[in-house]
């Protein structure tokens, strides 16, 4: 009996011991196989000792090596899969305690080609120490961007083929334009501009007390522009790393859009306040027209975000819409409380007009700017450092202090704290890279101080452009509020990643993140309005059609995510085949919404 009890015990050490990670060589891979990853073969036949390969991701920042794997004298080989993304920190050693240079290798900083085969060979030197020869690429891979450089030849060549047939129908015809001469008016500068009877109106101006209509094109473009990219990336990406978001600190091409949309929703909201100033409606009816539709951008965030479950306690209660809904709510309160006519009231100073009639809404955001940075930098969050702004996990920066569940510091607390881990965004971008547990939400409660003031600035374009009715004038300040921004935002991060005061933190709506957006929208704007509205060299097409419908074509695509069915056959897995469904699903949408568009179809809320 006591032979059989001890028997069943070496059986099980021996289960243990065959399933502990010493005997594994687990895949450090990111996304789908074959994508952003590369094999790694360790042959480590002449050592007699147990040897323990070590890599993290140089995105990981201020983060230690990791044991990634171990292989035991009696394996003597491994093979893995490694994150080709960014550059990885690696070393070889077999000491677990130590990297001294007498028993380990260490590579430095080395960076993986997508698709690459490589050879790391370990021997034996002496009774302690190994010697190691550099990874070895034994393949000759495909350059993984093939994909994303015929996409820009096709689209570039689309483009050059659609001006070169309106070019070619105008000389034929002699004339070809979207708008008849019964709808052409003259905006102040001399400028034809649009009124389109059949859609809704983004700007007005007044001239000798008569209200002229100006239509910029160039707003539903840029808010078409930022809601395509924005599409493109939650469908996938093409699985490139840069239409993810940033693991914490820095930017990608998805961190873009999604304060564009803030700030070019503030653009338009001052012509809706403007054309508000000229009713006889009272105060307190548009209060409630703002209600309205706040309560209904949550109302339609939560349902995006329940994914057709009936289990609301686990719902989560902040997101995109949600972050929408509450920053229009305090941005257009914050103008209805202070509300004027700026092409009625005289400024002493013509060329701070823009400025002088609103110092009191500037007072109030720049207040909501330093209860953001007060929150952050001085609230006593338990068990973490004050003024902390990392990613927790792994991670290294908190000064000596365990960090490992302070992922967002106040911002993750205050979410906790109002809203609870259950209803908290469950897999934030930091898990990936920084193996954090705890949950966080991007959109969350602190962070929507900072997106208010970012909404704000895109108002101040919304006020340039009402203002200020020549063309040159409007385009400089534009410019000017880039150069300021975009400084500011620089100095704030020392122009570094994460090296900086306040880094550059979608994550976080850090203030140097919104004003770095508001530098790029402003650029951005500059040109639509310059190619689309000034000199008409760009009708808008195609990216115009959904920015007039931008509400109905985001909650569909977000409703339902995959509107190429199931069709689609999605091997080999590459980025060339994701591509190309990430695009047309993409596609869809921008189609769905050319249609509604031709058929004088708008969806509001």
């Amino acid at each position: 009996m006591k032979v059989l009890v001890l028997l069943m015990v070496v059986l099980a050490a021996a289960a243990i011991v065959a399933e502990s990670p010493i005997f594994m060589c687990p895949s450090t891979k990111s996304g789908h196989s074959g994508i952003n990853v590369a094999h790694l073969n360790v042959n480590a036949q002449g050592v007699n000792q147990t040897v323990i390969l070590q890599l993290v991701s140089t995105e990981c920042h201020t983060c230690y090596l990791q044991n990634i794997s171990f292989i035991p004298a009696s394996e003597k080989n491994c093979s893995l899969l490694v994150d080709t993304r960014w550059p990885v920190h690696m070393a070889v050693s077999t000491n677990l305690s130590s990297l001294s240079v007498n028993d380990s290798c260490n590579f430095g900083t080395y960076t993986f080609q997508e698709g690459g085969v490589y050879l790391i060979y370990v021997s034996q030197k002496n009774d302690r120490a190994i010697h190691c020869l550099s990874p070895v690429l034994q393949n000759s891979p495909p350059d993984s961007n093939i994909a994303l450089y015929g996409a820009i030849g096709i689209f570039a060549g689309i483009a050059l083929l659609w001006i070169a047939i309106v070019k070619g129908r105008r000389r034929c015809l002699g004339f070809i334009t979207e708008i008849t001469p019964s709808e052409r008016i003259m905006n102040t500068n001399g400028i034809m501009a649009e009124r389109d009877l059949g859609t809704p109106t983004n700007a007005s101006l007044e001239q000798d007390g008569k209200v002229v209509r100006e239509r910029l094109k160039s707003l539903d473009t840029f808010r078409g522009l930022s809601l395509v990219i924005m599409m493109f990336v939650n469908y996938g990406g093409a699985e490139y790393w840069f239409f993810k978001h940033s693991k914490w600190n820095g930017l990608t091409v998805a961190d873009l859009v999604f304060p564009w949309f803030i700030w070019i929703m503030g653009t338009a909201l001052a012509y809706s306040f403007q054309s508000l100033a000229r009713s006889k409606k009272s105060l307190g009816s548009i209060f409630l027209k703002i209600c309205r539709r706040s309560l209904t951008l949550f109302a339609l965030g939560i349902l995006v975000n329940s994914g057709g479950s009936d289990n609301f306690k686990h719902w989560r209660i902040m997101g995109v819409l949600q972050r929408f809904a509450l920053t229009y709510f305090v941005t257009a309160t914050s103008q209805l409380a202070f509300m004027v006519n700026a092409s009625k009231i005289p400024s002493k100073n013509p060329s701070l007009k823009d400025l002088t009639l609103y110092w009191k809404e500037w007072i109030v955001q720049l207040s909501l700017v330093v209860i953001h940075l007060c929150l952050t930098f001085l609230l006593q969050v338990p068990g973490c450092p004050t003024g902390y702004l990392g990613p927790g996990g792994i991670a290294n920066d908190g000064g000596g202090a365990d960090v490992f569940n302070c992922t967002g510091g106040a911002a993750g607390y205050i979410d906790k704290t109002v809203l609870g881990d259950a209803l908290t965004y469950k897999t934030p971008t930091s898990m990936e890279i920084y193996d954090s547990t705890v949950p966080f939400d991007p959109e969350g409660i602190l962070g929507t101080l900072n997106s208010c003031f970012l909404c704000f600035l895109g108002l101040q374009a919304g006020k340039i452009l009402i203002i200020f009715p020549n063309a040159k004038d409007r385009i400089k300040r534009f410019l000017i509020w880039a150069l300021i921004t975009g400084i500011v935002a620089g100095i704030l991060c020392k122009f570094s990643k994460n090296d900086g005061w306040i880094p550059v933190n979608k994550n976080l709506w850090s203030l140097s993140y919104i004003l770095a957006m508001s530098s790029m929208a402003f650029v951005l704007f500059t040109f639509c309005y310059i190619v689309i509205d000034v000199y008409k060299y760009w009708t808008g097409a195609p990216f115009y059609y959904p920015g007039m419908n931008s509400i109905i074509v985001y909650v569909s695509h977000e409703v339902f995510p995959q509107p190429w069915m199931t069709f689609w056959a999605i091997t080999p897995s590459t980025h060339a085949t994701y591509f190309l469904i990430n695009t047309w699903d993409v596609t869809f949408w921008v189609l769905l919404s050319a249609f509604l568009h031709s058929k004088k179809i708008f969806i509001n809320v």
